[in-house]
């Protein structure tokens, strides 16, 4: 695996990790530092790729939940409800859709087609019908707010602590 980390603010600058403990020396580092805002590539050795920007109060703890996350094994044939979380329980498609909305949108308004699209390039097929059908409960639970028409509908994340986002395994902490 490679991780590479692009660092603006005091300790601006570039750093790149290889190997299996890429992950966790990536998130060592960062847990380490203070940062305005980060860029982070990573590329797993199957050709995957993930990429994520943040900035703000919380990009060193959004930063690392990233890297912990992308660099889980993908269960490539397995059906979504066979991907499990820290605890060992199994995420739900719901669960799994909110995390990686999490790590895409995290304070940026975006539509069900744009998820449709986004979520297609990391995990595969997934149909319109059910990303609308998940942003609105999404948006009923309270956890998403909304805004425009049914041609036009946009969601944004309401708030930025979950009980689901607290299940990610976070190291060096």
């Amino acid at each position: 695996m490679k991780i590479r980390i692009e660092i603006e603010g005091k300790n601006a600058g570039n750093i790149h990790y290889r190997g299996p403990d890429s992950a966790e020396e990536a998130v060592k580092y960062l847990n380490s530092i203070e940062a305005n805002e980060l860029q982070i590539s990573l590329s797993r050795e199957d050709g995957t790729k993930a990429f994520a920007e943040f900035e703000g109060e919380f990009c060193r703890q959004s930063a690392t939940k990233f890297i912990m996350s992308a660099s889980k094994p993908v269960l490539q044939d397995a059906p979504f409800s066979q991907v499990v979380n820290a605890s060992g329980s199994e995420l739900t498609l719901k669960e799994r859709l909110e995390m990686f909305l999490r790590y895409e949108y995290p304070r940026i308004w975006f539509s069900s087609l744009d998820v449709k699209k986004k979520y297609e390039t990391v995990y595969g097929h997934i149909s319109l019908s059910t990303v609308s059908t998940y942003l609105a409960r999404m948006y009923r639970d309270n956890k998403l707010e909304r805004k425009g028409n049914r041609n036009q509908r946009e969601y944004r994340f309401m708030d930025e602590n979950t009980p689901l986002m607290n299940n990610i395994l976070v190291l060096g902490k």
